[in-house]
């Protein structure tokens, strides 16, 4: 995407892609069993000689679309990396966030890598290899009317967007008790699969906050010039991986060796540069 694409013909594409994630999930072939091919090691592949990646196409700069629905971003990137490693090709699948690990465990692909947050629940179900670092922010308007100032006591009786399943979510409903619990009004919360249409709704002053990871609002926030802006600092340092189901140890131990070479070869290192995800690196403590 180049950098003299207007915002709402951005808008307009990412959100044309998120549209069509639930017709694509249902129509995914839940493949597995005896059609599973080995990758050239021990770990079992749905298509030979392919890693098949389940992912939402809406978080960029992580993993998105160009306008020709082609997947970009550092995650695609890093996955490419790290299937040339163990010489496979990729394929990504298109689901809704929430749909992913379903999607996994319905064995209809052989890892996720989406921006999926390393969280202790996750982790009784998948294995994973973490690659990136990342946080939740918040953003508004420019305008800013109600004065928040980040995922703080500014968010009280305030009107939020956030994404369903995502871990921003959560913390804006954390964050929502503590208020009721203060004796401040709750958040009224409005989730969405569409980030375009959050983005749309704040800058329109519908909706007061939206609140995901780091990286997206940062990366609206550059494509608004200036009308989304992130306030207050990132909050719940947490690392991004891939996921491979329990049973695939094999698979997982492959991709653990294949991110370790692309950091050791300075591939990894490239790719953050590229995406200006220098922050995110997961290498650094």
């Amino acid at each position: 995407m180049s950098a003299s694409t207007s915002l709402p013909r951005r808008l307009a594409f990412v959100a044309a892609t998120v549209a069509v994630l639930s017709t694509l999930a249902g129509c995914a072939s839940a493949s597995g069993g005896s059609g599973e091919a080995s990758s050239g090691g021990d770990a079992k592949l749905l298509t030979p000689g392919t890693l098949t990646i389940c992912a939402n196409l809406a978080t960029p700069p992580n993993i998105f679309t160009e306008a020709d629905g082609t997947p970009v971003g550092a995650e695609v990137d890093i996955a490419k990396a790290m299937a040339k490693q163990i010489d496979l090709k990729t394929e990504i699948k298109e689901y809704a966030f929430s749909g992913l690990i379903p999607a996994l465990q319905a064995r209809q692909c052989d890892v996720i890598m989406s921006s999926l947050y390393i969280k202790p629940e996750r982790e009784e179900v998948a294995d994973f290899v973490p690659y990136l670092r990342s946080g939740s922010g918040v953003a508004t308007s420019k305008s800013n009317p109600r004065k928040i100032t980040g995922l703080d006591d500014s968010l009280c009786g305030t009107k939020v967007v956030a994404i369903t399943g995502a871990t921003g979510a959560s913390l804006v409903d954390e964050q929502s008790a503590t208020c009721t619990k203060d004796g401040k009004p709750a958040i009224n919360v409005t989730l969405t699969d569409r980030p375009a249409d959050a983005l749309q709704q704040v800058i329109a002053g519908q909706i007061d906050a939206f609140v995901d990871s780091a990286e997206i609002v940062n990366y609206y926030e550059k494509q608004s010039k200036g009308q989304f802006v992130a306030v207050g600092d990132q909050v719940g340092v947490i690392d991004i991986g891939a996921a491979t189901l329990k049973d695939d140890a094999a698979l997982h131990k492959e991709l653990q060796s294949a991110f370790d070479a692309i950091v050791a070869d300075g591939t990894y290192g490239k790719i953050l540069d590229t995406w200006g995800l220098q922050k995110q690196d997961i290498t650094q403590s």
